[in-house]
């Protein structure tokens, strides 16, 4: 069997400068054309507010690409109360059922931060799986969205605790964890972008396991400035067709997120 990496992107607002802009949006096509060469299938989390303001670029993307919920609005969850997380979320929903006839599969928390009570409500409107959880971090470097440690790999989760596996009582969703490689150093554009295609290629040459799970957010792929600029746009449009090439060679297979959850459900 081959081994499994799950592409995905946060698709939002970009995240720099002061007004309301989506230039990463308006030129996803910078990372999708570099997918499209490499045959790649790949997951992307879009919020409703995009949704709502590009109807046409999500329709357009949905014909090669499944469309997850990324909130409707880019707003971290512990920053709303459980009330306006559900109206988010069913606003979402109600958009999403509007321009696909069908309702969506995956979700992901905006900053990957998300509790027990988020996946209540998940569970509600049916939502086949989650990728929020960060199972691991990188030593003196902890992210916000890390609550603790989970399984590293795909799992449905115990009611009582989203971070364990479950064993009688579980949840009928599953996780799909945003597993960090060696050293908890995660497989992230940003990441990318400071450290370089070939420190990640030399990661992966050293441990390859059985699941990646490669993110980026839609504004990787544009030149900006500022915090956390280092290397976006052209660099790093280079360095992810380089490691999706390695990836190609090291025999990794791309699934969408609704596709490991349907190879999970045959046998859960």
């Amino acid at each position: 069997m081959k081994k499994t990496c799950f592409i995905s992107i946060d698709v939002e607002r970009d995240n720099f400068g002061n007004k309301d802009t989506f230039k990463g949006v308006e030129e996803l096509d910078n990372i999708l054309d570099i997918f499209k060469k490499h045959k790649v299938k790949a997951t992307l989390f879009v919020t409703g507010y995009v949704m709502e303001l590009y109807p046409d670029f999500v329709k357009k993307w949905a014909k090669d690409y499944e469309i997850g919920c990324h909130n409707y609005f880019h707003i971290p969850l512990d920053e709303i109360d459980l009330l306006e997380r559900e109206k988010q979320l069913k606003k979402f929903v109600g958009l999403y059922q509007t321009i696909f006839k069908q309702l969506p599969k995956g979700f992901r928390a905006p900053r990957n931060i998300i509790d027990n009570k988020q996946f209540e409500i998940l569970e509600r409107y049916n939502f086949a799986y989650d990728s929020s959880v960060i199972p691991r971090h990188i030593a003196l470097h902890r992210y916000k969205g890390y609550k603790g440690r989970a399984p590293a790999i795909p799992y449905q989760p115990s009611i009582r605790n989203y971070r364990k596996k479950g064993k009688k009582e579980k949840m009928n969703l599953i996780e799909i964890p945003n597993t960090p490689l060696l050293g908890g150093i995660p497989f992230a554009a940003t990441w990318i972008r400071r450290l370089g295609a070939g420190f990640f290629g030399s990661l992966l040459s050293l441990n390859k396991p059985k699941f990646l799970s490669l993110t980026m957010h839609s504004w990787d792929g544009i030149k900006f400035k500022g915090r956390s600029s280092k290397n976006s746009g052209k660099v790093f449009l280079g360095q992810l067709d380089e490691l999706l090439g390695l990836l190609k060679k090291m025999d990794y297979e791309f699934k969408t997120g609704e596709q490991i959850y349907e190879k999970i459900s045959e046998i859960k």
